[in-house]
């Protein structure tokens, strides 16, 4: 279990990491540890996340274990851009134009998910669900891995996580590396939309309000 302060390689707006320089030896650790189907904790932008290689069945039944979550309960997924997001699901027009607005953002979009995508992770549906955080540091390490878990990093039913110290408490060696970036900003979990069948529905309410979403509705109707 290793902790790393990625404060110091963080550039700031106020209390809002704008920019990450992480360096290339603590970034090819980390890599190696994802590679090596070993699980990391970091933050985004409305809380802290466990991270585990989404194609590898293995590495995703450890975030299960380690949080203690039901297997019927799906993991959703951060991906670092539309791009990515269209290699693990389905995005037609309403979602890309919801993708297109509230991305990177607090924002989960629940989408018909690509076949390759591992029945473990969805929870045995088709659907999966998607977002890209507005943090600087899951993007620069997704930039080079690809599409990570995003299961809240804390114990089933536990509150969710905000600080790196409440993770570690929960987690323990459970986690191979713990990325504390400080406090996250909106401190709650993300909005999520079903963007299936061709229409939007609010699923759970966040930082994003559901008026925000009937609103965008309108205009794209």
């Amino acid at each position: 279990m290793k902790l790393i302060d990625c404060r110091r390689y963080c550039e700031f707006s106020g209390a809002e990491p704008v920019n990450c320089t992480l360096p290339a030896d603590i970034l090819g650790e980390i890599l190696g540890a994802l590679r090596s189907g070993q699980l990391i904790v970091y933050p985004s932008d409305t809380i802290y996340c466990i991270g585990a290689d989404i194609y590898d069945e293995q590495s995703v039944k450890k975030v299960f274990m380690a949080k203690n979550r039901p297997f019927d309960m799906p993991v959703s997924v951060c991906v670092p851009n539309p791009k990515v997001a269209s290699e693990v699901g389905y995005i037609d027009r309403i979602a890309r134009k919801l993708m297109d607005e509230f991305m990177p953002g607090p924002l989960i979009m629940l989408v018909d998910k690509k076949e390759d995508v591992p029945d473990l992770l969805t929870a045995g549906t088709n659907t999966v669900g998607i977002r890209i955080p507005s943090h600087p540091l899951p993007l620069r390490i997704m930039e080079e891995f690809g599409p990570l878990t995003s299961a809240s990093a804390n114990l089933h039913s536990k509150q969710s996580p905000v600080t790196v110290e409440s993770c570690r408490k929960d987690l323990g060696s459970k986690i191979s590396i713990y990325l504390d970036c400080g406090r996250t900003k909106y401190g709650v979990q993300s909005t999520i939309v079903d963007a299936t069948g061709g229409s939007l529905k609010v699923v759970r309410e966040g930082p994003i309000e559901r008026s925000r979403i009937e609103e965008f509705l309108t205009k794209i109707a």
